[in-house]
């Protein structure tokens, strides 16, 4: 962890800011090398079974020499508590997991760690993509989808901006006027942006109302100026609505040296107990639409979701160590419940250590939400922060929400302005906070003695008012936005009660005036 050698002294030296930032750089480097080498540890005392690209799904997946084939076939195994599944490093696996109790699922093998994608195809391929009549850069994907958040060229090197226009009377419309039809070839006036045609929820089928229909498909339309996208790019990749592993109510889980990528979720579950993730990769997350509004004044708005890992309910020994997240649409990692309800939700024992993130809207997000029924018990207890390098958070692809960044603002560490009753022992400690397009922190609680105890952290952030500041920390209805100023020393010692965290003000620079690459969306559609 880097030294913070000159006391909490919240000057503004930019030349000393910049010294710190190299030093950040590198620590983040060696850990997020450390993380990509990690070695195979893990042993198990059930059954192996082996998955390779070479492998055949007509065999057994006992050993070495008979693994099987594909993710379709791990999900029919019965597998039992203290299995493993184990996936062959450097191969390439497209599927979704629903994972099992008490099953590991790692890696084995030499070289890279195994990459499983929940993108169904790899687009560069010319033949997959069609020019749409009337149009010289409007092209249509081969295959229909359920919803596309974002579309991956060259794995990163670019990236595809989502358009959002309102579903008002069963058809899509400009949020301008609510009234003209979308047209593909009229409005999708950004290079390398994309349309889902997909099905709102607004028809006699859906599952649940104001729920993300799970039946129906749509085509998927992508502008791109320089020609055939499967001529242009090395690479295209999807990321399609669902999670590469699900965890249903599946204590006992163990996920290691994997990495996941393009999926509107990484890692997802409802409450668990004993849940453990570790050294894996996981990238190019979220994005995919979650609700629309019914209110009259933003009638079929949609808003979008997307979690690197998540718990949504409860928890005891949730522990997420060494693992690299980036670009999510909303949070790395995080454990949460919403208000309402009348059932219980405990979240204790819970451990976010040395892991690197960066890029997400909310590198780290918890919360938890006051029930409907005041005799439900909901509470954390014992919540570690520690180790962590946090950085650049929303700079990455969801920096094109539909919303405004003054609806959902970005955040290093996101806890809303919750209940978030807590037991005891909430403490973030020993991390590096390293600039944020809106906050460091948000957190806040229905009492002081909720809130977190703060200590040792290295804080980096522009010295701006906002949009970039330091953000809410306080009682639930009585926070305002802080800047990060020269009296954030002061906050930080008096309302926070920490004396020994390291201030550091950076000025604006390329990550601040949002580099070309990050896509700029067009919140008219």
């Amino acid at each position: 962890m880097l030294e913070h050698r000159h006391g909490n002294c919240g000057c503004v030296n930019y030349a000393k800011t910049a010294e710190v930032i190299k030093e950040v750089d590198i620590l983040s480097e060696n850990l997020k090398n450390e993380i990509l080498g990690a070695r195979d540890e893990i042993k198990i005392t059930g059954t192996a079974y082996y998955v390779s690209e070479s492998g055949s799904d007509d065999n057994d997946g006992l050993t070495y020499k008979t693994p099987i084939k594909t993710i379709a076939k791990v999900n029919t195994l019965e597998l039992k508590p203290g299995d493993g599944v184990f996936f062959k490093r450097g191969d390439l696996f497209r599927g979704n997991i629903g994972t099992q109790p008490g099953v590991t699922y790692a890696a084995y093998g030499v070289g890279e760690k195994p990459k499983l994608y929940a993108s169904p195809e790899d687009g560069a391929d010319a033949s997959k993509w069609t020019l749409v009549e009337g149009s010289d850069n409007i092209w249509k994907f081969h295959t229909k989808f359920i919803d596309i958040g974002v579309v991956v060229f060259n794995h990163g090197e670019e990236s595809s901006i989502k358009k959002m226009p309102s579903w008002v009377e069963g058809r899509w419309v400009l949020k301008s006027d609510r009234k003209t039809p979308f047209d593909v070839k009229k409005h999708m006036k950004q290079d390398l942006s994309h349309f889902s045609d997909c099905c709102s929820y607004i028809h006699d089928d859906a599952p649940v109302p104001n729920v993300r229909c799970t039946l129906c498909t749509g085509d998927l339309y992508l502008r791109c100026d320089r020609g055939n996208p499967g001529e242009v790019f090395d690479s295209i990749e999807f990321v399609p609505l669902g999670a590469i592993l699900r965890i249903g109510r599946n204590d006992n889980v163990t996920i290691d040296n994997l990495c996941l990528k393009y999926s509107n979720f990484g890692i997802s579950g409802s409450t668990q107990k004993n849940l453990k993730i570790t050294n894996c990769e996981i990238g190019w997350i979220g994005g995919c639409i979650q609700g629309y509004s019914s209110k009259p004044e933003t009638l079929g708005d949609a808003w979008r979701f997307g979690n690197g890992i998540e718990i949504y309910g409860g928890c005891d020994n949730f522990i997420v160590d060494h693992n690299y997240v980036y670009q999510c649409y909303d949070a790395g990692v995080t454990h949460q419940l919403s208000a309402g309800g009348s059932h219980d939700c405990k979240q204790k024992n819970v451990a976010y250590t040395n892991n690197l993130i960066e890029y997400c809207i909310y590198n780290y997000e918890y919360f938890l939400g006051k029930a409907d029924v005041p005799e439900c018990v909901r509470f954390q207890q014992n919540i570690l922060v520690k180790g962590n390098i946090m950085r650049y958070a929303g700079f990455g692809f969801g920096t094109q929400r539909p919303e405004s960044d003054t609806y959902f603002p970005a955040a290093h560490i996101k806890g809303w302005d919750h209940d978030n009753n807590l037991d005891e022992n909430y403490v973030i400690e020993d991390n590096i906070f390293d600039r944020s397009r809106n906050m460091i922190f948000h957190c806040v609680a229905i009492k002081k003695a909720y809130l977190p105890e703060s200590r040792n952290n290295i804080i980096i952030q522009y010295n701006t008012t906002a949009p970039a500041y330091f953000g809410r920390w306080g009682v639930k209805g009585e926070t305002k936005d802080t800047p990060y100023d020269d009296n954030v020393k002061t906050f930080i010692r008096e309302e926070m009660g920490d004396t020994t965290s390291g201030i550091y003000y950076a000025e604006r620079d390329w990550l601040f005036d949002l580099p070309d690459y990050l896509p700029k969306c067009d919140r008219n559609c």
